[in-house]
């Protein structure tokens, strides 16, 4: 009898450790989602405007979803996606701390060449899988 209520209390601890320990595992986000939100995208750049809004922000946002994708059909492998995402991030960075008082010609050529590369990345890798 004893043993019965010391086997359920442990069952129920194992139980409710697995849970607390899954919980965050749970809460990420797995589709490596790149987001890309800046204060700088409400205000504008100056440079590069078409009829989505700012250039940089309809690219970085399309290549995004690009990543996004990919990651998800699987024509990257999670450790490229993980390289994209982060690059991405490096990107958003860099950007918001150009647009924070504006972008000069510089900075916007700077931006775009980032995009560029991480076009670039993205195209590499789905060739790697294929």
């Amino acid at each position: 009898m004893k043993t019965a209520m010391i086997r359920k209390a442990l069952l129920s601890t194992l139980a409710a450790s697995a849970v607390m320990t899954a919980t965050p595992v749970l809460a990420q986000n797995v589709t490596f989602s790149v987001g890309v939100g800046s204060p700088a995208y409400s205000q504008g750049y100056g440079y590069g405007y078409n009829r989505h809004g700012s250039d940089l922000q309809y690219r970085a946002q399309r290549l995004a979803e690009r990543i996004n994708r990919v990651a998800w059909n699987g024509r990257v492998s999670r450790g490229e996606a993980r390289r994209l995402s982060w690059e991405m991030q490096q990107y958003r960075n860099l950007e918001w701390r150009y647009a924070r008082d504006g972008l000069s010609r510089r900075e916007y050529a700077a931006l775009s060449n980032r995009l560029d590369r991480i076009e670039y990345l993205l195209r590499q890798e789905r060739r790697d899988r294929w």
